[in-house]
């Protein structure tokens, strides 16, 4: 990001104060969430770095809390460096002592390795945490450690200070963006939600799109090896003839022989038939060899057609997939490793009882054993919520967060109450349910379909709501 942007920013919140309630975590962002519902995302990625104001409290971060010594602290000042893209955040701590600490949140944007470290100031500038730590190993310039004085980074960058005339222009021919904003704040968060995480979305359908291709190579190579072992199969009435013809002809077999010509009885009309021969093998080994022959494709040919069958389902499949894919929708892979069963699994993921709320969030409904299994094991990621009625037996409610945003207490409560509504209490009133992060559901091994564990869990009691009743609450 330009330096005049972020110089113009650093102005527009010049006058900016308040308490930080909490800082959550997720890859190359930090959220500071302040108390009121203002937060502050400070973006240090590849393709950019900078930071903004927002009143999205959690900013696409997850629950994931870091720097507990922020928690309560002042925001006193922002300002600039005078030469680099370094911002600086000053906050003032009190403790229940009375105790005044100074911190500093030190915001590196310049590309391309941007980085966000936390300094103390009590005694010189020391390092606290950072979000990327380094040692003279890693870059031979300086070094990023707790417990270490913050070094400043050395650049030849030439800094413009001429102030940017607003209105800015946020334009991008590629993605189609092209708006006006009235101030650096609306610039920088219009930037991070049209360009950078629609250019995530971008990478993440393509990556999508690679994995499945990839499958479908495979696939089509597993098919034409069984197209090849079929035709094998298909000649076990050849094999049976050869190895008969071979048995009545030892005698006139020579070691080291390529080929034997005999008449083949097994014929009508009694042609001659070729026999290729082994030559480093004795005539009965050769015998052997074509008896194996002809005994594996007699057993193995049912097999093959079946198995064949199953692999040219399973091409079908993938290409519909693909076809899909080009149509705009995204299709995520039915399981973390393998394709074992695609087929099933997107039979299954197809039939799933769905409930897409926004491009945040989607509830997923496993409506039996095999269902609640996939959506556990297959569909769910760590970030997403998990919610199962207590003591019932019932469907497992999956609330995926595509982007790993912490959901609204609103939200999880429609959760449980759909929870509550496909169980065995349906028709109850104040239903315990749990919920957790699916990172913290177990599937014992070899236990039955829709079996699991799970701990660190909140339990409420909810009132059965089915699905139209959710979605007339979210307004849908």
């Amino acid at each position: 990001m330009k330096y005049q942007v972020l110089a113009g920013w650093v102005r527009e919140s010049s006058s900016a104060r308040g308490q930080v309630e909490n800082v959550t975590i997720r890859d190359d962002r930090i959220c500071l969430n302040f108390k009121g519902g203002k937060a502050l995302l400070l973006y240090a990625g590849q393709r950019d770095a900078y930071c903004f104001w927002t009143d999205d409290r959690g900013c696409g971060a997850s629950d994931q809390s870091i720097w507990p010594q922020l928690r309560h602290a002042q925001l006193l000042d922002i300002r600039i460096a005078e030469d680099d893209r370094v911002v600086f955040f000053h906050f003032e701590l009190t403790d229940i002592y009375q105790q005044t600490r100074k911190l500093t949140l030190i915001a590196e944007f310049s590309p391309s390795k941007p980085n966000l470290i936390l300094v103390s100031e009590d005694q010189g500038l020391t390092v606290v945490d950072a979000l990327r730590k380094y040692s003279y190993a890693d870059n031979p310039q300086r070094q990023i450690l707790p417990h270490l004085p913050y070094q400043a980074p050395r650049t030849s960058f030439t800094a413009d200070k001429s102030e940017l005339g607003l209105p800015l222009v946020l334009a991008d021919a590629k993605l189609e963006v092209n708006i006006t904003c009235d101030s650096c704040n609306s610039y920088l968060q219009n930037h991070y939600q049209l360009i950078i995480l629609a250019s995530e979305r971008e990478e993440r359908l393509r990556s999508s799109r690679q994995r499945w291709e990839r499958e479908l190579r495979k696939t089509k190579q597993k098919l034409t090896k069984q197209e090849t072992e079929l035709a094998e199969a298909d000649q076990a009435e050849r094999w049976q003839i050869c190895a008969e013809t071979l048995k009545h002809n030892l005698q006139n077999i020579a070691k080291g022989q390529t080929s034997l010509s005999a008449t083949n009885y097994f014929d009508p009309e009694l042609k001659e038939i070729e026999i290729p021969l082994q030559a480093d093998k004795s005539p009965q080994q050769n015998l052997q060899a074509y008896l194996k022959k002809y005994h594996k494709a007699k057993r193995g040919l049912e097999t093959i057609r079946q198995n064949l069958e199953k692999t040219r389902q399973e091409v079908k499949n993938l290409e519909n997939v693909l076809d899909r894919l080009d149509s705009g929708e995204f299709v995520e892979m039915p399981g973390p490793t393998g394709l074992s069963g695609l087929g099933r699994k997107l039979d299954i993921l197809d039939k799933l009882l769905r409930l897409r709320i926004n491009e945040d969030f989607e509830i997923v409904v496993g409506r039996k054993a095999r269902e609640n299994d996939f959506v556990t094991t297959q569909l769910a990621q760590p970030h997403d919520w998990w919610f199962h009625t207590r003591i019932y037996r019932g469907s497992h409610i999956l609330l995926r967060c595509f982007r790993k945003t912490d959901p609204s207490p609103e939200l999880l409560n429609l959760c449980c109450s759909l929870a509550a509504w496909y169980s065995k209490a349906r028709f109850s009133i104040n239903v315990p349910v749990d919920y957790t992060q699916v990172r913290y559901v177990r599937k014992p091994r070899k236990s039955a379909p829709g079996f699991v564990t799970y701990t660190s869990h909140h339990t409420v009691f909810a009132e059965p709501k089915d699905l139209r009743t959710v979605r007339s609450e979210l307004k849908l």
